[in-house]
């Protein structure tokens, strides 16, 4: 059985932007059955859905948002996941207070797109795109210092409950370090430019 690879998105409610990072990057991995998404909330909205701002952008860039249902994370689905991204520093803050193990794989996701500028598409290995990103997540973590460490610029803006230009904000925020990865990977971003509307 090939290795797997999970990656799990976390924000706050786990209805506005760790929605809109879980259906992109399971959108950039459908072809990979070795790839599997999830999100959570540090504080979620339980059994919700997503927020209409965040589903009517994910279907502008033809990710899918059907199924989805808001739920708490765990520190066993902490310990768990290959690739944790947060959507703030608090949420890696809150995250590494209950799984601490977890640390070297825990990242904000614009941090982490960052850090892929200091990683040389020739230092990944051929292989899946399982054993690619577990490469890539080991890489990061040794380079995280040559990124600078964590500051504002890093925290994806939170668009719950406000207006429409915010979550094209935040939408932005979280593809622009998505696409980075699809690069780094060469792996194929959803049609059209990148992610973006």
């Amino acid at each position: 059985m090939a290795e797997q690879f999970s990656i799990l998105a976390v924000c706050t409610g786990n209805i506005c932007r760790s929605p809109a990072m879980e259906r992109l990057l399971a959108h950039m991995f459908a072809a990979d059955e070795d790839v599997e998404v999830a999100s959570g909330g540090t504080f979620a909205h339980s059994g919700w859905d997503m927020q209409p701002g965040t589903r009517e952008r994910l279907r502008a860039a033809g990710a899918d948002t059907d199924g989805f249902v808001a739920e708490q994370t765990t520190p066993r689905m902490l310990r768990e996941a290959d690739l944790i991204l947060g959507a703030t520093r608090e949420h890696v803050r809150d995250m590494l207070t209950d799984a601490p193990e977890a640390g070297p794989r825990t990242f904000t996701v614009r941090h982490f797109g960052r850090i892929l500028a200091h990683i040389e598409e020739g230092e990944l290995p051929e292989g899946s795109s399982a054993e690619r990103l577990k490469a890539l997540v080991a890489l990061a973590d040794q380079r995280r210092d040559r990124a600078g460490s964590l500051r504002g610029e890093d925290d994806v803006v939170d668009p719950y409950m406000l207006p429409e230009d915010v979550y094209d904000q935040a939408f932005d925020e979280i593809c622009e370090p998505l696409e980075a990865l699809a690069a780094k990977l060469g792996t194929p971003s959803p049609p059209g430019a990148g992610f973006r509307a």
